[in-house]
């Protein structure tokens, strides 16, 4: 529950000494103090933040790319109109109407929470970053996504126009999944149809981004619960 998991945040926070803990089971100081560092969680499990010093612990799959790292921080400058390198549920609630899809102030806190690893109910940039890295990296769709999603469809979304074509998802798509998963990840954003009635390519909104997302995670979901049935031979 969030209660639980903000006192363990907070226990951490305020017993430093705890770092010999992490020590004695192999992991340094300094990786205990990364951005994204999941304290007490195993390292082959863990998902770092996705920050030059720790590189070196990620997989493949859990490198951002140049033009990812380009564009997140593009949408991060975006999204902080106060321009005090965080973010607050103002900011995001304002982006979420500006893309006509909005949201109560206590859903967005949520969204936040989810991310907030210093507890200062805001999201600085290195928390924005290891979130990405988070998701991106995810297979079990366990990680939160709520504010994944609002930064992957801004991604897309270059100019700010609350809508977006198959065109504008193409460059980020093919470095992320490469060319043999370009064309299923572009059906699983905009479905079968990729025109308009009238031939123009189609063009969705937030809303019928965070459908689709949605409608993902679920079947993501399922399918791992459905594999962790399958009985043993």
């Amino acid at each position: 529950t969030p209660a639980i998991h903000n006192s363990f945040k907070y226990y951490i926070k305020k017993h430093p000494n705890s770092s010999q803990i992490f020590t004695m089971a192999g992991i340094s100081d300094e990786m205990s103090k990364m951005a994204g560092f999941r304290r007490a969680v195993p390292l082959k499990n863990n998902h770092r933040g996705a920050t030059l010093e720790n590189s070196d612990y990620l997989t493949s799959k859990e490198n951002v790319q140049p033009v990812e790292l380009e564009a997140l921080k593009r949408v991060f400058k975006w999204l902080d109109t106060k321009k005090d390198d965080r973010l607050c549920w103002q900011e995001i609630s304002d982006a979420l109407i500006r893309l006509g899809h909005k949201t109560p102030r206590e859903q967005i806190e949520l969204w936040i929470w989810e991310v907030d690893d210093d507890l200062d109910n805001m999201v600085g940039w290195d928390e924005f970053l290891t979130m990405y890295q988070r998701c991106i990296a995810d297979s079990t769709g366990m990680e939160p996504r709520n504010l994944f999603n609002l930064a992957q469809f801004l991604m897309y979304d270059k100019e700010q126009a609350g809508q977006i074509s198959v065109e504008q998802t193409l460059q980020i798509i093919f470095v992320r999944r490469g060319r043999g998963e370009l064309d299923d990840e572009i059906r699983e954003i905009f479905g079968e149809k990729q025109k308009a009635d009238d031939g123009q390519e189609l063009k969705i909104s937030f809303s019928q981004f965070l459908h689709k997302a949605n409608e993902r995670l679920t079947k993501m979901r399922w399918t791992k619960k459905e594999v962790s049935k399958a009985p043993r031979k």
